[in-house]
């Protein structure tokens, strides 16, 4: 499980999401979820450096269709589905949840942090470590999250720890790509 779901979650991230944190079930029910993209959105996914400025890198396209009570999110012509939902965990910030829309659920789901710029979207995508090394530099246990690390990844159990470790993330962190709509 952990391997396949690991790879899926690497492709994710670096396709999508750019997330951290992974649990092994659903933490964002479909009755709790929040639907601010609107159906067939399409956004060209940028880089940010350090200062929150556009690198030039283009990532990519992303398009962001609504399936039912779920999101399908595709980038490019040839790019895997993933499906998820939003939550907003405070005015303008959204936890996404993803995940292979072919996978099984029982691997779990990657998250990440997205904050609304108007039309576009900001997205903070650290990785495990760079999460475990920011909360080290400010004092902060992954335990205060609820957060344990397995196979190099941030494994979370419930929404609420998910969403102190989001919050602590935009406060202390930085964005590391912008989605912007087409």
């Amino acid at each position: 499980m952990h391997r396949h779901f690991r790879f899926a979650a690497a492709l994710a991230a670096t396709l999508l999401l750019g997330g951290c944190f992974i649990s092994t079930g659903d933490l964002i029910p479909t009755a709790d979820a929040d639907y601010p993209v609107a159906d067939d959105a399409r956004f060209t996914l940028h880089r940010l450096d350090e200062t929150g400025a556009r690198t030039g890198e283009t990532v990519g396209e992303v398009r962001v269709a609504r399936a039912g009570d779920r999101y399908t999110m595709t980038t490019g012509e040839d790019g895997k589905p993933f499906t998820g939902l939003m939550k907003e965990i405070a005015p303008g910030l959204y936890a996404v949840m993803a995940r292979e829309a072919d996978g099984d659920p029982a691997d779990g789901n990657l998250y990440a942090l997205l904050e609304r710029d108007g039309d576009n979207w900001k997205r903070w995508g650290m990785v495990c470590p760079d999460f475990i090394a920011l909360a080290e530099r400010r004092g902060a246990r992954l335990s205060d999250f609820g957060v344990t690390v397995e196979n190099s990844d941030c494994m979370v159990k419930d929404f609420d720890g998910l969403t102190r470790a989001l919050l602590f993330a935009h406060e202390f962190g930085k964005p590391d790509a912008v989605y912007v709509a087409e």
